[in-house]
């Protein structure tokens, strides 16, 4: 016999499981992701700090700009920009002697963001969390694969992110006549 009472229960009841256990395993690995990195916020894609200097070493010669200057700010976007869209997490770090290469070799060129307060940039990672710099290399060691490295107070922190290009950088470096000869 028909009884309408119990047929669109069962569906209902299992399509209802069905979507409760899915939200219950993404949960689940949101949860395991955010306690791996520290970060509740890990999936979050944008990154809006402003440092509050820039230091340019152009091929042996070096340029301290004030982050409230024009050059800083244009340069702090390009950052931002880059930052913000697609990067990756490379255990890669900064060792000693390639930090001593890229502030002293002269056929180098390395951008340094300074912040005033440390930042965090949001990854699925535990790393890049309380980064008072950032150096980006454009020409040299590294320069090649769109690397940033992050410092803390100076000194090399674990890991590096890799983005798209630091191509706009380079451009902007060479337009604006802070550093030529790329």
């Amino acid at each position: 016999m028909y009884d309408p009472s119990i047929s669109p229960g069962k569906t209902a009841s299992l399509l209802n499981f069905l979507l409760m256990v899915a939200l219950v395993i993404m949960g689940f690995l949101y949860l395991v992701v955010a306690g791996y990195s520290h970060d509740i916020a890990w999936f979050w894609p944008r990154f809006d700090h402003m440092p509050n200097q820039v230091i340019i070493r152009c091929y042996g010669r070096e340029l301290q700009l004030e982050g409230t200057s024009a050059e800083a700010e244009a340069i702090a976007l390009l950052v931002n920009a880059q930052i913000s869209g697609d990067k990756r997490f490379d255990p890669m770090n900064l060792t000693a002697p390639t930090y001593d290469y890229y502030r002293s070799d002269p056929g180098v060129v390395t951008l340094i963001l300074a912040y005033a307060e440390p930042i965090r940039i949001h990854l699925p990672s535990m790393y890049f969390t309380n980064i008072t710099s950032l150096l980006i290399p454009l020409d040299g060691r590294h320069a090649s694969s769109s690397i940033i490295f992050g410092l803390i107070n100076g000194i090399p922190a674990g890991g590096s992110i890799h983005v798209k290009t630091n191509q706009p950088l380079i451009d902007y470096l060479a337009a604006s006549a802070l550093c030529i000869r790329f």
